[in-house]
């Protein structure tokens, strides 16, 4: 496939390529991608050309929806460095210097269990809880925006305000007089005055949801449980691929030589620089892809290494962010028999596009 006199496909979707590339070629680019990789059973709509930016990393970029899931066009690298040996270098000190911070019992049993003295302790425990340096070939690939309770399909939204529902109506009507108590609102006024709905819903084997606060709607999916065997044959026969380790690391930090995708600050204080973090914390990365900003489960990829975490909040910086790192990996071991709560475990679809 060819877009251009001297550059063939493939070179085209290199990211160092892909920068230079006229709007019109990224385009036919694009076209491509969609003819010859997305599965004609598929439905693709609302393709949008956007541009994306943190902390100085730009991309200029495709977003789409398939079967009503939006998906983003990640270019690839053949040379992408990840992992981390840095330890806590290039972090201020009153990241994790306990000295700075009010002492909490959480605090006090992470330092007991990890043995954290000395600045070689925290380097040390740094460096276990990241994946080794390394260089690896990163091909391009449309990524899931936003990652996917696990064991759950896509059905639709449901407005809060209007009661209507936008999706796959079919399958929603079984479940909606389920659904329905969540969102009555009691008749007494003081009732009332302290209702709010639920930031999940969840029945197992029948439908989970997800409170979107911005838009007063819920993201509802059915639910099968599985474990994750049974998640990788069912992402299989979807016509899509399960992140690997490399590819997660790759779409969540770009590369880049910094531990956090969106820098190394950490400071999340009520003052410019701290909301600032936070903001760049909580915006989608230079590829448009939206990671998690809490530790409240972990993320799936192909291997038995999980992303993410789940822990209480300790009070010290490092401890309570470095379960947010681009090359963070969990010290827990995923049982391949272990069935996975979507209360507890999302994972990202993705159309990774090969070079035969």
């Amino acid at each position: 496939m060819k877009v251009g006199d001297k550059m063939d496909f493939f070179e085209a979707l290199e990211w160092k390529n892909w920068k230079i590339l006229s709007d019109e070629l990224r385009m036919q680019v694009m076209n491509q991608v969609l003819m010859y990789f997305v599965s004609p059973l598929k439905y693709v709509s609302d393709v949008e050309y956007k541009e994306f930016s943190l902390s100085g990393v730009k991309c200029r970029t495709f977003e789409c929806s398939i079967d009503g899931e939006r998906f983003v066009l990640v270019p690839g690298n053949k040379e992408a460095i990840l992992g981390w040996n840095f330890g806590t270098q290039g972090l201020p000190v009153t990241t994790w210097d306990q000295k700075a911070h009010t002492l909490t019992n959480e605090y006090q049993k992470m330092k007991t269990n990890y043995h954290l003295k000395t600045t070689e302790d925290w380097d040390v425990f740094v460096n276990e809880s990241t994946s080794p340096l390394r260089k690896v070939a990163i091909s391009p690939m449309l990524v899931q925006k936003e990652a996917s309770p696990v064991g759950t399909t896509y059905l639709g939204e449901f407005n809060l305000v209007t009661g209507e529902f936008t999706g796959e109506v079919e399958s929603f009507l079984p479940i909606k007089n389920q659904l329905s108590p969540h969102f009555c609102v009691p008749e007494s006024l003081e009732a009332c005055l302290s209702f709010e709905v639920p930031n999940q819903l969840f029945e197992k084997n029948c439908y989970y949801g997800q409170l979107q606060l911005e838009t007063d709607t819920y993201r509802l999916f059915s639910h099968q449980a599985c474990t994750h065997q049974t998640l990788k044959q069912q992402v299989h026969d979807q016509v899509y691929d399960l992140l690997t380790e490399d590819e997660w690391e790759y779409v969540n930090g770009g590369g880049t030589r910094r531990l956090f995708r969106w820098s190394n600050e950490l400071d999340q204080g009520n003052h410019y620089q701290g909301r600032q973090v936070t903001r760049k914390m909580s915006q989608v990365n230079m590829f448009g892809l939206r990671f998690a900003t809490k530790r409240q489960g972990w993320e799936l990829t192909d291997s038995d290494y999980l992303k993410l975490e789940k822990w209480a909040d300790t009070g010290i910086p490092l401890f309570d962010y470095l379960p947010l790192a681009s090359y963070y990996r969990s010290r827990q071991i995923l049982a391949k028999e272990k069935e996975l709560s979507p209360l507890e475990y999302s994972y990202r679809k993705a159309i990774i596009i090969r070079q035969e």
